[in-house]
C-alpha cells in the first residue's frame, strides 16, 4: 500500500484542483494544446512504443565488439528519446545525457515508480499519482491519483491519451491537460493493475475471466474474449506477478495475451501465450504450454517467458522455433533485433558442471536469432531489465550501465565526476539524501503492482519474496511495471563498476544450487 502524502502536491506552486485532477490551469492547459503530441522516437515507454513490443528497428542495435561505454549510480525501469533517457528511481525521475549518463536534472521524490512514457514534450510516469513532468527541465506539470491507493502502473500514451489502470478501471486522460476523456470498468472481474497495449486502434486490457480491445478513441469495446487458453479447473488470463507482469503485447494486426492454468498460489505458473486478431478477438495461435508472459512479436515469431526462459513460436502454428542456447534461471526482459535477440537474464548454474558455467551468471546476453547461440555477453550486478535505442543497449539493475560498440566514438563519460548526482532536484532543492554513495536504486518488476516485461530489476532467485512496487515493479514492470519487487543481497564476485562476474562463478553455482534446496524444502 502506498501513503499519499497529499502536502507533496502542495508543494509545487501552479497546481489547483480540478474534480479530483490537479492542472496547471487554463492557460497552460490552452498552451500545451497549441502543440500537437508527435510519437516519440526511440524506446519512449514500456517495451519501446504504446503496443509493449520490443522489437528494435534495424541500425538501432549496436556491432559487436561491445563495451561498457557509461555507468549510473542509480537503476530503475527506462525510456530514451532524443539523446535523453528517463529513468525513475527511489521515487524521483532521473533525465540523463545518453551519450556519456551526466545527469541534466531530476525531481525529488515524487513517489514515481514503473516505467516513464515520453511525447515530444511531455514526459508521464506512475507510481503515488500519474504525473506529467516538462522534458526540459522535469518541472511538474500536473498530478492525479485516480482515486487509487496503490501503486498506478507504467503508463501508455497513443491517440493524444495516456492509458493507465487504477483500481480495477481503465482511464484515458488527455495528454496535454491531464483531463478525464473516458473511463472503462467492466461488470463483473476488475481489470488488472498492469501496463495496457495499445495496436491496431484499441487498447488491450485484461481481467481474470476477460481480455478486452477497446477503441481509442471512446473506449467502446470491440470485443472480449471470455475463454483464456487453458485445459483445467484454474485457467485464466495471467495476473501480474513477482516474477512477470503478464503485460499484453500489441502490433497493428494481432496482440499477445498470457493464460495461465495452474493454481495461482503454484511457485512456478504455467500458461499459454495466445494470438488474437486486433480487429475480431479471433485466436490466430497459441503456444505450447509453459510461456504466460508474452514477449516480442515479429513478422514470423511470438516470443513467450515464463518463470524460468523465453522461447520463440511460430506465428501461424504456434510451434516452438527457438530456443536459447544457455540454460537460465529466469529471463524477464526480452528484446528482439537485427538478426539478434538480446535477453537480460541470469544462468541456472544447476544446468552446468561447476567448470562450465557462463562467466556472466547476471547480465544481458545477445542471441543468435536462428540457432540462440551466444553471440556475446555483459554481466551486471543483477538481473537487467533492458531498453535499446540508438546503438546502445541501457541494462538496469542496480546501476544503469550502456553498453556500445567498442568503435562509438561518442563520449564515454567514464569520469567518475560526471556520474554522480549533482544534488540538484528539478524543484531547485538540493537532495539532501544524497551522500557520496547512493543508495541501489529499488526496481520494479510487476506492476500489480507495476511492469515486469515491464522487467524487474534487482530481483531475488526466491520466487516467493516480493515488495511492495518498486518503487516496479517490476517497471520493471521489468523490471516489472506493475510494482511488485524483490530483492536480495549482493552475490559476492561482482564488481560494484560494470558488475562483472569475477572467478567465483564457480561458487556462484554453489550457492543458487543451496538457495534452490532451501526453496524445494519450504
Amino acid at each position: 500500500m502506498v501513503e499519499h502524502d497529499r502536502r507533496d502536491v502542495l508543494k509545487y506552486t501552479g497546481l489547483t484542483a480540478m474534480g479530483g485532477l490537479l492542472s496547471t490551469g487554463v492557460a497552460a492547459a490552452d498552451e500545451a494544446r497549441s502543440t500537437p503530441l508527435e510519437e516519440s522516437p526511440g524506446w519512449s515507454s514500456l517495451g519501446g512504443n504504446p503496443g509493449n513490443n520490443p522489437v528494435v528497428p534495424a541500425g538501432s542495435d549496436p556491432e559487436p565488439p561491445v563495451t561498457v561505454a557509461w555507468e549510473y549510480d542509480h537503476g530503475g525501469p527506462v525510456a530514451v528519446v532524443d539523446d535523453t533517457v528517463y529513468l525513475t528511481a527511489d521515487g524521483e525521475v532521473h533525465a540523463l545525457d545518453a551519450a556519456d549518463g551526466t545527469l541534466e536534472w531530476k525531481t525529488e521524490n515524487i513517489g514515481a515508480t514503473g516505467t516513464p512514457a515520453v511525447t515530444a514534450d511531455l514526459v508521464y510516469v506512475g507510481g503515488e499519482r500519474l504525473t506529467q513532468l516538462k522534458r526540459d527541465d522535469g518541472e511538474i506539470c500536473c498530478q492525479s491519483d485516480l482515486g487509487y491507493d496503490e501503486a498506478i502502473p507504467s503508463p501508455v500514451i497513443a491517440n493524444d491519451r495516456v492509458f493507465v489502470v487504477a483500481d480495477g478501471v481503465l482511464y484515458a486522460v488527455d495528454a496535454h491537460d491531464n483531463d478525464e476523456r473516458w473511463q472503462f470498468e467492466p461488470d463483473g472481474d476488475p481489470l488488472y493493475e498492469q501496463p495496457v497495449a495499445v495496436g491496431g486502434g484499441a487498447v488491450f486490457a485484461v481481467s481474470e475471466s476477460r481480455a478486452f480491445a477497446l477503441e481509442l478513441e471512446d473506449g467502446t469495446v470491440r470485443w472480449a474474449d471470455e475463454e483464456p487458453v487453458g485445459d483445467d479447473e484454474h485457467s485464466r488470463f495471467m495476473e501480474p506477478n513477482p516474477r512477470q507482469t503478464s503485460s499484453p503485447v500489441a502490433t497493428d494486426d494481432v496482440v499477445a495475451i498470457g493464460s495461465a492454468d495452474t493454481d495461482e498460489n503454484s511457485m512456478w505458473p504455467l500458461g499459454y501465450t495466445t494470438l488474437y486478431d486486433v480487429e475480431t478477438g479471433e485466436q490466430r495461435a497459441s503456444s505450447e504450454r509453459n510461456p504466460f508472459d508474452p514477449g516480442p512479436i515479429t513478422d514470423g515469431r511470438f516470443y513467450g517467458l515464463d518463470s524460468h526462459k523465453g522461447t520463440g513460436y511460430d506465428r501461424e502454428t504456434g510451434e516452438e522455433v527457438w530456443n536459447a542456447e544457455v540454460n537460465t534461471y529466469r529471463v524477464p526482459s526480452m528484446a528482439v533485433g537485427d538478426g539478434i535477440v538480446y535477453a537480460g537474464l541470469t544462468i541456472d548454474g544447476m544446468g552446468y558442471d561447476p567448470d562450465d558455467v557462463p562467466e556472466e551468471i547476471d547480465g544481458v546476453y545477445a542471441l543468435d536469432a536462428e540457432t540462440g547461440e551466444i553471440e556475446w555477453s555483459v554481466g551486471t550486478n543483477e538481473i537487467p531489465s533492458i531498453a535499446i535505442a540508438d546503438e546502445t543497449i541501457y541494462a538496469s539493475s542496480e546501476t544503469l550501465v550502456a553498453i556500445r560498440s567498442e568503435g562509438d566514438d561518442r563520449p564515454d563519460g567514464s569520469d567518475e565526476e560526471d556520474q554522480t548526482d549533482d544534488g540538484d532536484d528539478a524543484d531547485g532543492s538540493d537532495d539532501t539524501d544524497d551522500s557520496g554513495e547512493d543508495a541501489p536504486a529499488e526496481d520494479e518488476n510487476s506492476d500489480g503492482g507495476d511492469d515486469t516485461n515491464e522487467s524487474t530489476t534487482g530481483d531475488t532467485d526466491e520466487p516467493d519474496v516480493d515488495d511492495a512496487d518498486d518503487g516496479n515493479a517490476s517497471d520493471d514492470e521489468s523490471g516489472t511495471d506493475n510494482g511488485a519487487e524483490d530483492t536480495e543481497e549482493a552475490v559476492p564476485g561482482f564488481t560494484t563498476g560494470a558488475g562483472v562476474v569475477s572467478g567465483a562463478a564457480a561458487l556462484e553455482w554453489l550457492r543458487r544450487r543451496n538457495g534452490s534446496a532451501d526453496d524445494a524444502a519450504k
